[in-house]
This record gives structure tokens, sequence and C-alpha cells, in this order.
């Protein structure tokens, strides 16, 4: 680890896909301060979930294992779920920071267990400061399922700045003063329920961006043809067939003026650092659970779907004084990696037995040779009950196997707005070969589920990301790869 931390901040976003952010791309909506943090520290462009929905993703973060390895496979509040949530018999960066010293606060969306609060995982203290807000008569966009059903997709607040984001940004700044007075190592997590709908943000904030502005994804017009099912299924079930992008482009200027309006707050939370003379010995981390199609593939929502915009998330770090900056990172990395970082950072041991693997080779500027050169992650369902899909994404390729539906594959270099699904495609078999190897390597090498051998005989030999080499696998490794 180049650098060690007194104190840590992780402020996690929920539902922000990447693309959303100027650091990450965005020409349009506004992240003055994300921005500066990235030209400030570390911003690594291929971070992906390894779920695309709230529970697991946020279990694995805290653990710094495969959700079918911590068992909360869905979310807790689903009925009925596998769990009611995390075990606090498994360790966590949370209880490991707590028994080296550290004082640990929360602030905001927990959503890790039904019943157990973040105390019985080590924090010292958890607030949910009480938001209040009035809604703008007219400013609703509401899908309609029938009578007396609707999803209020986003609102904003007319009357004051008193949303969700603000009063957990001016909580978390209270923290900061009380714990940098105290002189005492601490960790503090700022969780929003932003930009996840509904987005209810101030007026000025939520009237920020023009839809007139805002031009179609170049996904949005999807036509569903050979893929999955499910996907046309979503899109109907959510009564968007008739939704025209100018209709898209006022719920996607919503969620800008969200996104702008979390930005604004992260430097408010920065700002409070600097006033409390600790920001040499902070390290500021920011990132999200899973991100949102937004309108991409005519689609709401993350569950169901496994492509980029869902599972490819932000991540920026700036460590300590005497810590990289204006770094970028090209490797892939998962937002669990952040628990064997965080212990890391703290100066405690790292657990033995994690998915995981620590980021600090890569913050220093090096990349072990072992690296993965691919990323699985996978789901469960919900929405629909219970089944599996799991993801291999390579640079150039992506696997996606839906035991229920027919797969996906992806050409991620000439096809990166997964529009072309060429899994029947005959010019591709050998791809496919290697990309199913590929995924049941993973499968083996995370002790996932797929064992029983009548699946397996319909895959090739599995080959574990530690064995992949040019050798072996050449397809993925060429050098037109992105």
């Amino acid at each position: 680890m180049p650098v060690r931390a007194k104190n840590i901040v992780l402020f996690l976003a929920d539902q922000l896909r990447a693309d959303a952010l100027g650091c990450y791309g965005n020409a349009l909506c506004r992240t003055p301060n994300l921005d500066a943090l990235a030209r400030e520290g570390v911003c690594f462009d291929r971070a992906y979930t390894v779920s695309p929905v709230c529970s697991p993703s946020r279990a694995s973060l805290l653990t710094g294992l495969y959700p079918h390895n911590h068992g909360v496979m869905i979310n807790t509040h689903i009925a009925p779920a596998f769990s009611r949530g995390l075990s606090p018999e498994r360790p966590t960066f949370s209880r490991i920071l707590h028994d080296a010293g550290w004082a640990m606060d929360y602030v905001g969306k927990w959503h890790v267990h039904q019943d157990l609060k973040p105390a019985a995982f080590g924090f010292d203290r958890h607030l949910v400061p009480k938001a209040s807000y009035a809604v703008k008569p007219g400013s609703e966009i509401a899908i309609e399922f029938g009578p007396g059903r609707s999803q209020r997709v986003a609102a904003f607040n007319a009357e004051s700045e008193l949303s969700e984001v603000g009063v957990y940004a001016r909580a978390a700044a209270e923290f900061i003063r009380e714990r940098a007075a105290e002189g005492r190592p601490f960790f503090l997590r700022v969780d929003t329920n932003q930009p996840h709908f509904s987005m209810t943000i101030p007026e000025e904030w939520g009237a920020l961006y023009d839809p007139a502005d805002i031009p179609p994804w170049p996904n949005f017009e999807e036509t569903f043809a050979g893929k999955p099912a499910g996907h046309r299924r979503k899109h109907l079930e959510w009564h968007l067939e008739d939704k025209p992008w100018s209709w898209w482009a006022r719920v996607v200027a919503r969620y800008y003026g969200s996104v702008s309006w979390i930005d604004h707050n992260v430097g408010l939370v920065r700002a409070a650092i600097r006033q409390a003379g600790i920001e040499d010995d902070t390290a500021f981390i920011f990132s999200a659970d899973h991100g949102d199609a937004m309108g991409s593939h005519r689609h709401f929502e993350k569950a169901g779907t496994m492509y980029e915009e869902i599972f490819r998330i932000p991540l920026v770090m700036k460590m300590p004084a005497g810590g990289p900056q204006g770094m970028r990172v090209d490797s892939f990395v998962r937002l669990m990696d952040l628990m064997p970082t965080l212990v890391e950072l703290a100066g405690a041991p790292v657990p033995e037995n994690l998915d995981a693997r620590s980021l600090a080779p890569l913050l220093s500027g090096r990349t072990p040779t072992d690296w993965p050169d691919s990323v699985y992650a996978e789901h469960h369902g919900e929405v629909w009950g219970y089944n599996s899909q799991r993801m291999v994404r390579t640079r150039r390729w992506k696997y996606v196997y839906n035991p229920h539906d027919v797969d996906e594959l992806y050409d991620m270099a000439d096809d990166p707005f997964e529009m072309r699904n060429l899994i029947g495609d005959p010019s591709r078999a050998a791809v496919l070969t290697e990309m199913k190897a590929r995924l049941l390597g993973w499968n083996d090498a995370t002790k996932d589920m797929f064992k029983w051998p009548w699946p397996r005989w319909n895959f090739p030999d599995p080959v574990e990301p530690r064995d992949v080499t040019r050798g072996r696998l050449p397809l993925t490794c060429e050098s037109n790869a992105m």
C-alpha cells in the first residue's frame, strides 16, 4: 500500500451509472467536485459491481465475497428473500476496523439486513436524518400501472433543500468535525438513496437540465431482436412501449439533476474535511452499489439484464498526502475489492479466503501479473421470482449465461452499446467456446453453484482466471482488444 490513512470517508450513491459523471466522459451532466476528486486522486475506468441490486452488492462491499458466498443473493426486503440479511458472524471491514480501534460512523441507507442494524457489524453510530420537503405540484413524472397504481419516477422539492442527500451531507460534516476534534482514527460511510428513483431533489437542481439538450442514448432504439424474452417483458411490464425519447429526456434530466445534487454534497463533505484540518490524513472514496438503465435499451431500473449501464460503476479515490494524483486505472476491479483495500489502508490484517483483492498494487501504479483480465458478476432474480444469470466480461467480449432463456454474446469493441447479440453467429463459435470456458472457470474458482454435471457437459473444460494465458485463450487477448 503506497500510503496509510488515519481517516477514511466512503461516499456511496445508489443506482448511479458511471457514464453520468464528467470524469467518465459525460459532457452534459455537471459533476465538478467528483471531476476534481478524479484529478486529485485515482479514477478506475473498469470498475464493476458483482450484483445489480442493492443488498447483495452492499453485502459484498462489506465482506469481500460474492453473493453466492455471503448468502445475501437478493434484496432483503423481497418476500420471500433467501435470508433476512448478512450474518454478523461473517468478517466485515467495519468489524475489523472497529476491533483495530477505529471510530466507526454511518449516515444513511443500510439495506444489508432487515432486523440487524450497522451496530451489529462494528459501527458505533448510525444516523438516518429525517428529510423534510414538499413536492412541487405538477412536477411528478409517473408510469401508470392502472387505476390507483403508479410508480413515481421523479419529483423535486419546491420549498427547501432538506431532501435526503442534503441532510445526510450535513450530518456527515458534523460527524467529521466531532471525530477530528477527538483525534482518533475514524471511518465514515455516507450512503444516499439517490439517484435511485423516486428522486426528490431541490427545485434548482431538478430544473438544472433542459430535456431538449439531452440526446438519446446510443442504445435507446432497442428492438429486442435476438435478445432474451425477459428484456422485452421488462419493457412491456413497465408500460414503456409508448414512451418516446421526449418523455425519457425529462426523466434523464431529473436523473442528471440528482447526480449534480449528489456531486454538490460530495463537495460539502470534502469541505468539512478540509476545514477540520485533516485532509492530508484522510482517504476519500466515491462509488455506487450498481447502475441504472435510465432509458438505455428502453428500460428502467436494473434487475434482469446484465448490460454495462447496470454493472459498470464509478470508483474514484483520493488518498492522503503523498498518494497518487491524476491516475487512471484500466484494470478490471470490483466494488467488493474495497473491503481488503480499506482494511489495508487502516493498517489492519486482511482476512484470508476472500473473493476480493486489495487495490493496493494498482494504487501504487503496479498491476500484478496474475491480476484477472476479466470480471465476473451474478444475479439471482427477485422481481419475477428466483432465477440465475452470470456474466463474464473481458476487454473485448461479454458473455451472459441465461439458463432459462437465450444466452448473450457481445463484441464490446464493435458494439460497445450491446445492440447485437452474436450468440447464434457461427463465425463467433470459437469465441463463445472460450467465453464459456472462462465463465465456468470463474464459477469453479469462486465456488459458485453450477456443480451439477449435466449443465457442465454442455460447457467446455473450465479455465480459471489464474490460468488464462495467451497460449491457451488467444481470442480475447487480441491486439485490437479494447
